[in-house]
Formats: C-alpha cells, structure tokens, sequence
C-alpha cells in the first residue's frame, strides 16, 4: 500500500541545545523534510495556519532539511500523545498528538495498535491469563516432557550426592534397626531391582532422624532409597519391599529432575546441557525441596508398587496395608489429610487406599 503525502506542522530540537523551532513538515514515502516556519503576527484571536494553507504555502527553500524515512529512529505512536522521530544528526523532531504522520510513522507496531484499544487490551489480558493458566496444568509438564531427555543422567547423580550429604549433615542418624533385618531386606531389593528395574541405579539405605525414628521412604535423584527406623519397623518385609517399588519407580521415571525442570524451566535445562549446573541452579535447587513430587508423580510410582507385587509374587493386597498403616501414622501424628487435593504434593490417602485395593481386586492372585 502506498504511503500518502502529509503536511503538518511540528518542533524541532537540533540537540545542541534545549531550545525548539516551530517548523513545517512534509511526510512522503521515501522522506521527511521540514523547515523553519516563518513567525507570523497573531493577535489573540488567529490561529496557527490549517493543512490546506500549509500544503499550498510555498516558503522559502534556506533551512530545508531531508532526511531518509530508513533512518529516522521513531517512537511509538500513542492516542493523544506526540510521536518522537529521531534525525540521524542527532536532533528530535515533535509530531502533534493525534498527527496522521506520527500515525503512519509510528503506528504500525502491533502492541501499539492494541493498546490504543480498551477492548484488545481486555482480549490480550484474557489470553494471558488463559495461557498462564494452561502452562501451569499442563504446558510445564509437556515443557518437562520435552527437555528431560536433553539432561545427563549425570546431572542426577550428582544432584542426588548433594542432596544426600545436606541430609547426612542436618537430618540423618544411623540406622538402630537390626542388623540381620537390614541384611534381609537388602537382599531381596537387590534381587527386586535386578529383576523390577534393570539398568537402573539404586542403592538401600537405612537411618533414622536426629531427634525420632521418623516414618517415611525417600528416593533420591542418585537412585538411593532411604528408609527411616520408623517406617521399616510398622511394616512387613512384604509392605516394605512395595513401599520401595514405589520409590524405585520415582528413581527410574527420574521425577526429581522432572520436578526441576519444571520449576526452574528452560533456564536450568540449558545450564545442565551446557554442563554449568552446578552454576546455574545448584546452589538454589540442590536441597530436600528437590524431593517434592507432583501427584501425576506419586500415582504413577504407585502403579509401579502393584507392578512389583504382582512380579514377586506378593499377596494382591500389600499396598493396601501399607498405606492403612501410613493413615494410621499421619492421624496419630496430627496430620489431617482433607481439603482440596491441588493444594497436596500427594494424592489423597483415602484415594490411595482405594486405588490399591482397587487394583489389588482386578489383578490375578499372587502364586
């Protein structure tokens, strides 16, 4: 579309200093140019000459000023405000507010366009708000999804050591449970993840806190699994070997470095592929926080649980009576497990209870 011709009137300020000049500008397509308008005598009641006049006046070419449109560096235009140009030698040209060459110079950028409107203001805030909304439930899952393959394993080992020495400084104790039960037990997850979770590193750890046995399972992004005393003397061997396929299961879908990258997005998942992580996010992300799954997390590490009982031949309803117990554990404790399940980490515990007994009633009997 071709440009149409303008005059109008404008100020100039050559930048040397603070002082401006009324002058006559004419807009072409390819040029701006402009020069000093003549003073003429006003009484109180005249007014400043109209387009018409300006477009057939024939002032006097000394002072005449051309600059190429390709070089002018022009703010934004704005309804009701003047349109800034800057002149390549350094000065600034004025155009009136509303003036259809700040309009046409300026005016072409989309953000201005909208925001001169209330009603694509109000469109644009709505679709921010919608695609904020959309990323935070599922775009940074796909985002994670995506970007998790580009991360070294690597980066989990050594993740998984730093969060296992903050633990050992400031939470960890040894282990007071028996020895030949920890033996027992270790036995057979080590014969459940070479037959469960091949090609996966992991590693069984017992300890109990400084202060409490505690009643808890951990599995660290390094693959070792810390069981605290108080967990591992209110469960069977049988319960306790489900509670650790499902942590096993959070080592091999790597949920603690999907949780990173989806809480520190694309920003730590360059500093881990350019190999400076340590420098981008280890100093913020590297603690017990790292440990925190999302719910989507937790169910698929309990589907992984029923996986292992069915392979080692448990009974159907293990799962079911290590999550009763850990029911029992929470309410003696305190902890109300209500309210709405978006604000938990973790599914609801009575939904847990009856996806386990749910899936322990559809699988075949254990032989």
């Amino acid at each position: 579309m071709t440009s149409q011709t303008h005059t109008g009137l404008g100020r100039w300020y050559e930048g040397t200093d603070t002082l401006a000049q009324d002058v006559r500008v004419r807009l072409t397509r390819n040029s701006i140019e402009f020069m000093p308008w003549p003073p003429r005598p006003q009484a109180s009641s005249s007014a400043p000459p109209s387009e018409a006049e300006l477009a057939a006046s024939q002032p006097s070419l000394p002072g005449l000023r051309r600059y190429a449109r390709r070089a002018l560096q022009v703010g934004e235009w704005w309804r009701g405000s003047p349109t800034p140009v800057g002149l390549p030698d350094g000065g600034t040209l004025w155009l009136p507010e509303d003036s259809p060459m700040g309009r046409e110079l300026g005016g072409k950028a989309l953000t201005t366009q909208l925001s001169a409107h209330w009603a694509w203001v109000v469109c644009c805030v709505v679709v921010l708000v919608s695609l904020v909304a959309w990323f935070d439930r599922q775009g940074a899952g796909l985002l994670a999804s995506a970007a998790l393959p580009l991360v070294p394993q690597r980066i989990d080992q050594a993740l998984g050591q730093q969060v296992e020495a903050q633990l050992g400084r400031e939470f960890l104790r040894p282990s007071r449970l028996p020895q030949w039960r920890q033996e027992r037990l270790q036995d057979r997850f080590d014969a459940l993840a070479d037959r469960s979770f091949p090609g996966v590193t992991l590693e069984l750890r017992f300890a109990r806190l400084k202060d409490r046995a505690g009643f808890n399972a951990m599995a660290l992004p390094n693959g070792t699994i810390v069981v605290l005393d108080g967990m591992a003397e209110a469960l069977t061997d049988d319960e306790l070997i489900a509670v650790l396929g499902h942590e096993a299961g959070h080592v091999k879908h790597r949920h603690s470095m999907r949780h990173l990258v989806q809480a520190a997005g694309l920003v730590t998942v360059a500093g881990a592929v350019l190999g400076d992580f340590s420098t981008v996010a280890a100093g913020t992300l590297a603690s017990v926080q790292t440990l925190r799954y999302s719910r989507d997390a937790e169910r698929q590490s309990d589907a992984e649980a029923q996986r292992v009982i069915l392979r080692e031949h448990l009974p159907n309803e293990t799962l079911v009576g290590a999550w009763i117990k850990l029911r029992e554990q929470m309410r003696a404790s305190g902890q109300v497990d209500s309210g709405p399940g978006w604000l938990s980490t973790h599914p609801p515990i009575a939904e847990r209870i009856e996806t386990a007994r749910r899936a322990a009633q559809e699988a075949e009997p254990a032989r």
